[in-house]
Order: structure tokens, then sequence, then C-alpha cells
């Protein structure tokens, strides 16, 4: 069977689940930032700061001087550079950055550093204040002279209800592919069953997920109309947002559907990918800085690709990055897609093997 004739297929699906698919799209979405309003505060915890020269003639005693005072509130590393820090503070990579004066260590009178956070991170605003005093008690004790500690937002400052509003988008698609999508394909088996036997199981399931990823437009476009509403408009009718929610999606949901295949459309395919999902959330860092409740959980969500997903869609809506500052973000997403489909193309073999 052509393409054309499947597509129309998913159509007249989709007029026939309207009301659930309008709930999903829609509705879900519209609570989803309903409910960032609850937000309001957030706890402290320690995570990776960076410690920078603030200009020229900064020696590493002064550096490590610093890093030894704002050790004891967060993980301090130390950068050869402020812009270099910067660029780390713009990509989340550390969650403050702390510049040291020159001769800071060595000289005499009052001296100044200055701290820096992004208007974008909205957890670590508060407990970024707590380490610029942290810093001054620390480096006056050290130092043995007075030091004042600045604390300067980079960026627009968000509310916290506009920080989770990318957050609960992205919890939408991981929902979509790991949750409704195994569901739907399960309901419709027999009819799958049939449509193979025309065409192929592998078109079949990739005219599905083509269709899904055209719908995720809806729901990006709820978040923005209704973010515009509330009052904070955060900007998601971008191409940037919708490529990383689009990867995001054609990742998990063939991942997803290669589960299902390979389990024969059962219950426990269906009890697999809801695993996998809550995983996802439970481990990605979707909402929290990176170290702000395990310094072991830490290294362990960089290597998963919804936490890079997660951080180039905050930089694309809260910051306005370029989708270019996040090429290395959608280089994995494309990887992790293309070992989903090796993953998709070895279930379904398995599955028609036993047919």
């Amino acid at each position: 069977m052509a393409l054309p004739p499947l597509l129309a297929k998913e159509l007249r699906w989709g007029w026939r689940k309207k009301l659930p698919l309008f709930v999903l799209f829609v509705v879900a979405p519209a609570i989803f930032v309903y409910g960032t309003l609850a937000f309001e505060h957030v706890l402290p915890k320690s995570v990776q700061v960076a410690v920078a020269p603030a200009g020229s003639g900064v020696t590493r005693d002064d550096l490590e001087v610093v890093r030894a005072a704002v050790t004891l509130f967060s993980d301090p590393s130390i950068y050869e550079s402020r812009t270099a820090a910067m660029r780390a503070l713009a990509h989340e990579r550390v969650y403050a950055v702390v510049t040291a004066p020159a001769n800071l260590a060595g000289g005499s009178g009052r001296a100044t550093v200055d701290l820096f956070v992004s208007g974008s991170v909205v957890p670590y605003q508060e407990p970024a204040q707590v380490l610029a005093t942290v810093a001054e008690r620390g480096l006056s004790s050290l130092l043995d002279r007075p030091v004042t500690a600045t604390y300067t937002v980079v960026g627009r400052e968000w509310s916290l209800s506009a920080y989770l509003l990318p957050t609960f988008l992205l919890v939408l698609v991981l929902l979509v592919a790991l949750a409704y999508l195994p569901y739907n394909l399960a309901s419709e088996e027999a009819a799958i069953d049939r449509l193979r036997l025309e065409s192929s199981l592998s078109r079949v399931v990739a005219t599905k997920l083509v269709a899904f990823t055209v719908l995720l437009v809806a729901p990006i476009a709820v978040f923005d109309l209704a973010s515009r509403y509330l009052g904070t408009p955060v900007g998601f009718l971008r191409p940037s947002v919708i490529a990383v929610s689009a990867l995001t999606f054609l990742a998990a949901g063939t991942f997803a559907a290669a589960v299902t295949v390979a389990l024969r459309f059962s219950a426990w395919g269906r009890l697999a990918n809801l695993a996998v999902l809550l995983f996802c959330l439970a481990f990605s860092g979707l909402a929290y800085p990176r170290g702000f409740f395990s310094v072991a959980r830490r290294d362990f969500i960089t290597s998963l690709p919804t936490y890079h997903a997660m951080v180039a869609a905050r930089g694309f809506t809260l910051r306005g990055q370029p989708l270019t500052a996040y090429a290395d973000t959608f280089v994995l997403l494309l990887g992790t897609l293309a070992v989903c489909c090796v993953l998709f193309a070895g279930s379904v073999r398995h599955y028609e093997r036993g047919a």
C-alpha cells in the first residue's frame, strides 16, 4: 500500500478518535500550563559552579582561594577565562559563575568578587544568593580582609511558572511517545496486522509516528498561547522548539514501538514502556539543575539524551538561543533515533518470524 492511502487512514482514525486526541493534545497541555502556578518555592542544594578570573593579572592562588570559599555550598571548577565560564553558564554546564579579582589572595583592603547566575534557571536563583553570602563570609575569614560579593542575574529573570513550561512540554512529548503511542498500537493490533499484509509493518508504524509528530504542533501552540495569556510569554512556536520536540518524540516513539512489537502488542509491552517513561521522568533532570539533589545522580543524568533535549528546549524558549547553539544535542538525538530505528527493525523481524 502506498503512503497516501496510509495517511488517509490515519486521518480517518483521527476523526473517529477526535475526543481523546483533543484531550491529549489540547486539554492536557493546558492543564500542564495551569499546574505550573502551584510551584512557588525551591530548596537550595549544591550544584556545579565555575570559578573564573575577572580580568588580567589573576593568579592561580586567587582562583583557589575563591574555590575554597564556595566549596561548602557548591561543587566548584576553575575555568581559565571568564568567557569560557559564561559560555558554560549559558549551556547549563554550570549554574553560577564566581569571578576572582586580581591580587585577591595577596592584597589588602576591601575586595569584590562577582557572582553571576542565569535568569533562565529559576530554581538556582535563591540558592545562588545564599552562595554569594557564603563566598563573602568565607573569603573574609580566609583572607582576613573585608570582601564583598555582588550578585548579578544574566539575561531575563523568569518566574518559576515560566521556567516549568518547557519542562511540562517535554513531559507531554514523552507521555505521548511512551504511554499513548504503545496503547494506540496495541488497540489497533488487528488492523495493523491486516495492513502489514498489504504494505509492511515498518511502513504502517512509521506512518503513525509521522502522524503523531505532526499532531505535536497543537500542544506546542497551546503552550505558546496559554503562556501569553498567563502573562509569561515564552516563545514555543519556533522551528528550534518544534525540531527538538519532534526528534525527542521520534526517538522515544520508535523505541516504544520496538518494545511494543517485540512483545507482540501485549500488556507487557505497555508496562515496559511505562517503566521507561517513569525512568525518564525521574532521572533526566527535567525540572532541577544537575546535582540539586545528588552528586552521584548528576553524572548519570548527563548520559541521557532526554536531559540534553531539556537543556536545549530551555535554551530555545527561555534564553532565545539559536538552533546552532545546540548542534551537538541534535547530533545526539539523531544518533539516538538511528539506534532506536535499528532496534525497531530487529523487533519487526522477530515479530514476523513468529507470525
